[in-house]
């Protein structure tokens, strides 16, 4: 056998099998599902008296956390829009997935169907400081040099800047507050604004192992919880 018949031999035998190996289907993950992991893209944060577990990334930066009230799943969520567009917000499409002991789907419960439980915060206004707590009088001092009437003026300008950014904090924590307490609608979210309010579920007083699934904007964030 020369040369050049061994070759074509050798090109018949190996041809289908990789053929073959070409064919066979490769398990494709999606792309557009972001998990929350230990030690991946997932971080606890502790804000408004809740611990949140937080995904970030560069499209949306999500915050959950899940709590049992009466007969519902409360879901308290937080929705930032990172890109440079609107972008459609609907809790209806949000659920809870049960995975121990029995599989099943938790669905949303709008406002208007929830009973026994305390009205959301609307329309909320955060309460005001005391004026004098976030303004410094310029201190009086007696007639001296330009030197010590400058310090003087400088140091009194300085303590008005941190007073009116402690007091403005403190404004925004209350106002986040009680945002945080109005029920999540459905909106098409600003470029850079943040949503945030409460979602409730279906309950499942059995369930032990649950995964919040929300769908946004063509991505879908999935937040396991371990109940007690």
């Amino acid at each position: 056998m020369t040369q050049i018949q061994k070759l074509s031999l050798l090109f018949a035998l190996t041809s289908p099998t990789l053929s073959f190996a070409a064919s066979v289907p490769k398990t494709i993950l999606p792309d557009n599902v972001i998990t929350c992991q230990v030690n991946a893209n997932c971080t606890n944060k502790t804000l408004y008296g809740r611990t949140y577990k937080v995904i970030n990334t560069p499209r949306f930066t999500v915050m959950v956390a899940v709590s049992q009230e009466g007969a519902y799943t409360r879901a308290d969520v937080s929705i930032a829009n990172n890109t440079v567009m609107s972008q459609s917000l609907t809790p209806e499409d949000f659920r809870v997935e049960v995975v121990t002991p029995k599989p099943k789907v938790l669905l949303y419960i709008p406002p208007t169907g929830l009973k026994d439980l305390l009205p959301a915060t609307q329309n909320p206004s955060a309460p005001q400081t005391a004026s004098a707590a976030s303004s410094v009088a310029v201190p009086s001092a007696p007639v001296a040099s330009t030197a010590q009437a400058t310090d003087a003026s400088q140091t009194a300008n300085v303590d008005q800047l941190y007073e009116e950014a402690k007091r403005r904090a403190a404004l925004k924590e209350e106002a986040g507050k009680a945002a945080s307490q109005r029920d999540l609608s459905a909106t098409s979210l600003p470029p850079n604004e943040v949503a945030l309010g409460r979602v409730f579920f279906e309950r499942d007083k059995h369930a032990q192992l649950v995964n919040v699934v929300l769908p946004i904007a063509g991505l879908v964030f999935e937040f396991p919880y371990t109940l007690k």
